[in-house]
This record gives C-alpha cells, structure tokens and sequence, in this order.
C-alpha cells in the first residue's frame, strides 16, 4: 500500500504544480467562495484552517473572513514529538499579518513563544491541506501523518474539510486504519460529501 500512496501523492503533485500562480489564485477564490457560503462553516465558532505553502488551495481569505466576522480561527504549529515524529497543535491567532512567520519547512505559522494553543476538542471546524483525495473522502497528505494523528483528538462532531483543485481528485486512495477521511471536500468545481 505504501507504494500505491507514494505514486498517487507523485502524480497529485505533478497535477497541482503543473497549475499557473494565476489560475491556484481564481480557483482558490471559488473554492473559499463555495466553502464560507456552507451551513457547516457559517454555523461553526471555532475553526483551524492550514495556512497555504506553495501552490496549495490559498487560504488567506478564508482566516480574514473568519478574523472579520467574529469567529474564532488557529493554525497549525509544527512541534516536536517524540522520537522523529513531529506533531502539529491548534494555536489561536487575531492578526494574520503580526502573528505568523516562516517555520518548519518554510511554512507561516505562530511564533512559537506568543504561541496560544487551543485543545482540539474545542474546535468545530478543521479545514484540511491534501495532496491527493477521493470520492470516499479518504486523504493523501504529505506523508508525516500530521493531520490524521491531530484529527483522532477532536470532537466527533468536528466538521474536517478538505480543500483541493479538481486536478488532485483520483479514482481511489488505499485506506488504512490510521487515516481520518475528511467530511466534507471541496474543489473549484464541486462539493463531496
């Protein structure tokens, strides 16, 4: 199986980076359009939504409609865990610009000293990065395992969201007991739920 997802995650990034700057940023537009618009984001208070790296689903208008409305939004902090595993943590931020800088990877995230980091069990909404997924909601990340190991912690009534291009949609990916599949995805063209 860990072969299978490998070359799945190599052509979902092929896919994804053959797309234009130009084109991730309207795609994008219409895929936060089409997600801020759900009864499940309007009703949620508290939602953790990945700050976009790269040419991922660009999700800046989704945590400034959350900042400019009232709702409460984190990030994710890459931490250190145990052994070579690495964990990510929900951290409440108020100000996109003044709170996130480069971190792990490169990624923009909360300074780590100003950190404030929210249990997951509080948080009625995760919004969810992906290399690859499918039409039985199952999810390719990067292959840290980050998301699955944070997603088993929230509430079961927790809405998780992916966002993806069309392009990042495949046939199936082989699911194992580890893996949390999304509720809910969404891309520029349609909504799978």
């Amino acid at each position: 199986m860990g072969n299978s997802k490998e070359l799945l995650r190599k052509k979902a990034l092929e896919a994804r980076n053959f797309i234009e700057y130009e084109e991730v940023a309207r795609r994008s537009s219409v895929i936060v359009k089409t997600l801020i618009t759900l009864k499940e984001f309007i009703e949620s208070r508290f939602i953790m939504c990945y700050v976009d790296f790269r040419k991922e689903v660009v999700t800046r208008g989704i945590i400034k409609e959350c900042l400019s409305t009232g709702k409460r939004i984190a990030v994710p902090l890459i931490e250190p865990g145990t052994g070579a595993r690495k964990s990510i943590a929900a951290c409440e931020i108020m100000d996109i610009e003044a709170e996130l800088a480069k971190g792990c990877y490169g990624i923009l995230e909360p300074v780590k000293d100003s950190a404030r980091r929210v249990p997951p069990e509080d948080l009625d909404m995760v919004i969810v990065p992906g290399v690859a997924f499918d039409l039985k909601k199952n999810r390719i990340g990067y292959g840290g395992g980050y998301y699955d190991r944070f997603l088993k912690n929230t509430r079961f009534n927790c809405v998780k969201v992916g966002l993806a291009f069309e392009a990042q949609i495949v046939a199936e990916i082989p699911a194992c007991e580890n893996d949390v599949p999304m509720d809910i995805i969404i891309t520029e063209e349609r909504i799978i739920k």
